[in-house]
């Protein structure tokens, strides 16, 4: 039985099919998970902050608290703004100054160049993750 902390070198279940027969492989499962989760969060940001602009317009913290809640993922504020920055810079975001009681925030919204990125970005994310199950459930030679 192979267990690391190593994403990529756990081999458990040729000994221990059933996490529940050994459970420190578990632990392991879930560490995992939240990595890979992790990792394919950060590496589709921009297309995961362009839908949340598409269904409405929102100021940084926002954004941040709406990806926590719904992917589990906290974004530091040197990830997120650099980000939405970008975005900006690159037209797919628009941002506009709102105060309010005095304390002013940047509002964004996503531009009609933001909604094409987005729609292509999720097309090519389809067709990949199409591509990883046609090739997982080819016959191995």
């Amino acid at each position: 039985m192979l267990i690391t902390q190593n994403a990529f070198a756990v081999d458990a279940t040729l000994q221990c099919p059933d996490s529940r027969e050994c459970p420190e492989v578990e632990p392991l499962i879930r560490n995992l998970d939240k990595d890979w989760r992790e990792r394919v969060v950060k590496n589709n940001l921009d297309l995961i902050i362009l839908r949340l602009l598409r269904s409405k317009p929102r100021w940084g913290y926002e954004v941040n608290i709406a990806i926590r809640d719904k992917y589990r993922v906290y974004l530091s504020a040197g990830t997120l703004y650099p980000l939405l920055h970008s975005l900006e810079e690159d037209g797919h975001i628009q941002g506009e100054w709102e105060s309010e009681k005095g304390r002013g925030r940047r509002i964004y919204k996503i531009t009609e160049s933001g909604i094409a990125f987005l729609e292509a970005g999720e097309r090519a994310t389809l067709e990949l993750a199409r591509l990883i199950q046609s090739e997982a459930s080819q016959p191995k030679d």
